[in-house]
């Protein structure tokens, strides 16, 4: 089944809390989402969506039989030296669509709603190292600009690079 897709320039409190239900599952399922599994739904739901902005950021949501199933904002950097450029954050999908192609399919429709996006002409996206993420990526047309060795911590004795990728529209 192919997902569906709809943009959302604010987050309705009803879905807010099913994609944090979605993050909090990929996250324990082992997804490297901005916390370490195991993590309680309550964390996530504190710092869920903390820095989208009403009017600037989109969220992106695919969803399979009306029910999301995957979803990624759409961050603009409000720095206008970078009007040019969004940054994909939360990149998500639910544990149970794995396999599916959703990602690929998430991040296809994410390069088209930004071509729609006046002046846009790049997506970028960081990923936690250690996990062959980057690989996914450059599958889905994204090239590796950098790397910073060791900036994420995910234990007191497991630190993880960053890894910078950047898609050119």
């Amino acid at each position: 089944m192919a997902l569906t897709f709809e943009t959302h320039p604010e987050i309705p409190d009803a879905l807010r809390a099913a994609l944090v239900d979605i993050w909090t599952d990929a996250t324990n399922a082992g997804g490297a989402i901005g916390f370490v599994a195991p993590v309680e739904r309550e964390a996530v739901e504190a710092r869920a969506f903390g820095k989208f902005t009403v009017g600037k950021d989109l969220l992106l949501v695919g969803s399979e039989a009306g029910e999301p199933a995957a979803f990624l904002v759409v961050e603009d950097h409000q720095f206008s030296l970078m009007d040019h450029a969004r940054i994909l954050k939360t990149v998500v999908v639910h544990p149970k669509h794995q396999g599916k192609r959703y990602g690929q399919d998430l991040l296809r429709e994410a390069e088209r709603v930004a071509r729609t996006l006046d002046g846009v002409e790049m997506l970028h996206l960081t990923c936690r190292g250690g996990l062959g993420l980057e690989h996914f990526y450059t599958k889905c047309g994204y090239t590796e600009v950098g790397r910073i060795p060791r900036l994420i911590r995910v234990a007191a004795d497991d630190y993880r690079d960053e890894i910078h990728m950047a898609l050119s529209l």
